[in-house]
């Protein structure tokens, strides 16, 4: 926004934009800009400049004319500046004119429209327009527009020629900047309105709680400075409102233009939602928007993304600035009402929430949109104008994720899968037959590796095992059954991903359209990411990985094993970042994987003291059992009595985690074999959807129990974290084990890396990442000041004091050596509570 002397504030905005956001029509398939990357098309560009003399012999050629014009409307609260680079304005001896707009685009021109795309028409009327703005040029009083798109690759391109008079252009810059100001006027009202409100309204609770002053400090502070802060509040502390007020604040002050509330689960997606709503309670007025993954939001399955299939898609340009304008009826944007919108506008729900983002002041969303290169909103996230604040929920989820997310997958059933499409299509009409040829006989080499491969790794080690894997370009294997990693990908697997890749993609481009192309496509993305991660992100914290189930399958894997260098160029010097999670600890852990630069550039961090007495918990270590796994078959009759003694003690609602599926199966057993009668249990299942987890919770919360009910669940699954069951709904955890990774060839790969790295790899790839699940299972019994119970950890390790290290001071740990000590100790914290 800007202001000129005048009492009407000025907006801006680029001619391509306002072209794009009125004049874009058809579907999501709308060959819009035929595929040209940047670099691509400022390579047309020069190759035109190169020969425009050529094309205008006795012309005078004005190259990428810089242009601005004013667009004033009384009825409006504002006026709009325009401004843009025309490509070409060609002016004769004779008083011709020509203004040319140059388009490039890749494959065959039949697949684009042949009077030219109406958004590229639209942008050549403005400039046209403003051209008479622009009294030295000598205008004539007609202009010849012309849409020239040219080839990226040696093909025929053409031309699109019409002739407008000024009083033509006239109305057509009236007729599109009323189309643009209509769609632009809601956000701007709802951004006066909003920081007008925001600034005056008042924090929504009457009190502080302990610690939230403190942190709403420093994310205000790390908002204003664009710095990294790192937050450990305990349950309790009021995290979602400590980051989302100050950050409103901000917003409403000018430090930030939107906000990004990243959450793993959809609990606390709603936690979210649910803070904003009190928020406006008290007068806050904020406009967001919550997003959910493509799948579920589809609403046509059986077209799921066939864009020339799907009704949703196939006029979606059309509707979408209706859909907008509705859009603007309510400040929040829920995944229902996005779909409500979708059904009514006949929209892709999907990309309709995508569009919105730009009118948004606070977005709830996975870690994905923000960190995964394969679906980040870069061309959004990375434009510099664009200033945006990013508040990253249960911090130590993305330490794990981040990994998994610069990680690529070459699956060999895919590469199956292009094979047989490529070999189904060597007729394709148009077809370059030399390139398809060539794609096929890559494919079938990189199917041929995959079998070799696939054969040894699931055959038992044989003397020629060295000089096979030289043979293969692998170096320094480590080997397996079923297994094999190795340093790098082969040099010739590297080659044929990688002309693979450049061949596939043109033959996508040059044929948008046949049968079974949807069914390739899947394939086709993930060797696309293949390479990405090879060419842009492969180095010496990845390893590449080939596993085998058998049946025909091979996985060939580049394995980040350390992705916070990754994560922390997305970030850093870019946006402010907090950090935060009840469970940041060892903090030096979390600070090197999710800040690659924290030893150099030390971000903020600070730790926070719980708000709850500790006299309402009781946290108990029993280390009379060894829950290794060498050990469980030994101890899990006595594990499975203390269970039952322990919630024989008072009627109450426990939890109890195993270290496993398998254990928990066995666990099932013995306990029913004590026919404890008196108890009731439930189990979680492998395999729980959400309705058998709100089923399970639901005999949580039922008030009318007779008996004592135990629920048996496993660590590090659905109910390690965004449960909250409250007052008498939760009485008692019981954790069996230290929570520490199952043992297996990646992650003894992950040990080794931080070894290297460190000296601490078991630490790094299984004490602490198993530790952090023990203290997520411990944090759902403790969720508000009228919370009460204990904790039991089941285990001999506690007792060792690079564990006791780990546990938080406010537990205040209680050690038991026997089974009768810890019934006596939790005895005995029952008659202090009644």
């Amino acid at each position: 926004m800007d202001n000129t002397g005048t009492d009407r504030p000025i907006l801006t905005a680029a001619v391509r934009e306002l072209a794009e956001k009125t004049e874009r029509r058809g579907g999501l398939l709308s060959p819009f800009f035929a595929g040209i990357t940047g670099p691509e098309g400022n390579q047309i560009h020069r190759e035109f400049f190169d020969r425009a003399q050529d094309y205008f012999p006795g012309f005078d050629l004005h190259p990428e004319l810089s242009l601005k014009s004013l667009y004033r409307d009384p009825e409006l609260p504002f006026d709009l500046s325009v401004g843009g680079r025309l490509d070409l304005l060609a002016t004769h001896p004779d008083g011709r004119a020509i203004l040319v707009e140059v388009k490039g685009f890749r494959g065959d021109k039949a697949t684009l429209p042949s009077g030219g795309d109406p958004a590229h028409l639209a942008q050549a009327l403005l400039y046209g327009r403003m051209l008479y703005d622009q009294e030295d040029l000598g205008l004539p009083p007609s202009l010849t527009i012309q849409l020239r798109y040219l080839p990226l690759e040696g093909r025929e391109g053409f031309l699109v020629e019409s002739h407008y008079t000024r009083a033509e252009l006239e109305r057509e810059w009236k007729r599109i900047l009323a189309a643009y100001t209509r769609q632009v006027t809601p956000l701007y009202l709802h951004l006066l309105a909003r920081n007008r409100a925001n600034q005056e309204a008042s924090f929504p609770y009457l009190s502080l709680r302990d610690g939230q002053k403190e942190m709403m400090q420093e994310v205000i502070s790390a908002i204003r400075d664009k710095t990294v802060l790192f937050v450990q509040a305990p349950t309790g502390i009021g995290k979602t409102m400590a980051t989302l007020y100050p950050a409103v604040k901000a917003q409403a002050n000018g430090l930030t233009d939107r906000i990004f509330y990243l959450t793993p689960t959809r609990s606390q997606r709603q936690v979210a939602e649910e803070s904003l709503d009190q928020m406006a309670e008290e007068g806050f007025l904020i406009r967001s928007l919550t997003l959910r993954a493509k799948e579920q939001m589809c609403l046509s399955p059986e077209h799921f993304c066939d864009m020339k299939q799907c009704p949703y898609a196939l006029s979606f340009y059309d509707h979408l600035p209706d859909a907008n304008f509705e859009s603007y009826k309510t400040l929040r944007l829920l995944p229902e009402t996005i779909l409500s919108i979708s059904r009514e506008f006949k929209i892709c729900p999907f990309e309709f929430q995508l569009s919105l983002l730009p009118t948004t002041d606070a977005v709830i969303c996975d870690y994905n949109y923000i960190f995964n290169p394969r679906v980040r909103f870069q061309d959004f996230l990375d434009d510099p104008k664009h200033r945006y604040t990013l508040l990253v929920d249960e911090a130590h989820n993305l330490a794990r994720r981040s990994r998994e997310m610069f990680s690529a997958i070459l699956q060999k059933t895919a590469v199956q899968t292009l094979y047989q499409g490529l070999d189904r299509h060597r007729q394709l009409p148009g077809i370059n037959r030399g390139n398809h040829q060539k794609a096929l006989e890559i494919t079938g080499r990189l199917l041929a590796a995959m079998d070799r491969f696939e054969g040894r790794i699931l055959a038992p080690a044989q003397e020629d095992e060295a000089s096979f894997w030289e043979s293969q370009h692998v170096h320094q294997p480590m080997r397996q059954e079923g297994f094999l990693a190795s340093r790098s990908l082969p040099e010739n697997w590297k080659s044929w991903v990688t002309a693979l890749a450049g061949l596939l993609t043109r033959f996508f481009q040059d044929h948008p359209d046949f049968p079974g192309r949807q069914i390739l496509m899947p394939a086709y993305f993930d060797l696309l990411f293949f390479q990405r991660v090879l060419d842009r992100y492969y180095d010496d914290a990845y390893i590449t990985t080939f596993r085998s189930p058998g049946k025909g399958e091979l996985f060939a894997t580049l394995l980040a094993l350390d992705a916070s260098r990754h994560l922390t160029d997305i970030y850093r010097g870019r946006s402010p970042v907090v950090f935060f999670s009840a469970t940041l600890s060892p903090l030096p852990y979390y600070l090197s994987l999710l800040d690659a630069r924290s030893a150099v550039e030390k971000p903020e961090v600070i730790r926070l003291k719980s708000p709850f007495s500790s006299d309402r918990r009781l946290v108990v270590t029993l280390s009379s059992y060894s829950i290794r796994y060498k050990d469980r078959a030994r101890t899990l009759p006595e594990v499975a009595a203390l269970i039952r003694d322990v919630t024989r003690l008072r009627q109450g609602h426990y939890l109890v985690f195993s270290p496993s599926f398998a254990y928990q199966k066995q666990l099932v057993r013995h306990l029913s074999a004590l026919k404890a009668q008196d108890i009731d249990f439930v189990v979680q299942p492998p395999r729980m959807t959400e309705s058998q987890k709100e089923n399970f919770l639901s005999y949580f919360r039922s008030k009318n129990r007779t008996k004592p009910l135990v629920g048996l669940t496993v660590i590090g699954s659905l109910f390690n974290e965004g449960v909250d069951l409250v007052g008498e709904e939760l009485t008692g955890v019981i954790i069996i084990g230290t929570g520490m990774p199952g043992i297996s060839p990646e992650r003894d790969i992950l040990r080794q890396y931080y070894d290297q790295k460190s000296g601490r790899g078991f630490e790094f790839a299984y004490v602490w990442p198993g530790f952090n699940r023990v203290t997520q299972a411990a944090g759902r019994l403790i969720r508000s000041e009228e919370d009460f119970g204990f904790i039991l950890l089941v285990d001999d390790r506690y007792e060792r004091e690079d564990y006791r290290q780990l546990m938080p001071p406010e537990w205040k740990i209680r050690p038991a050596k026997q089974a009768d000590e810890s019934l006596e100790l939790i005895s005995e914290f029952w008659q202090d509570m009644s």
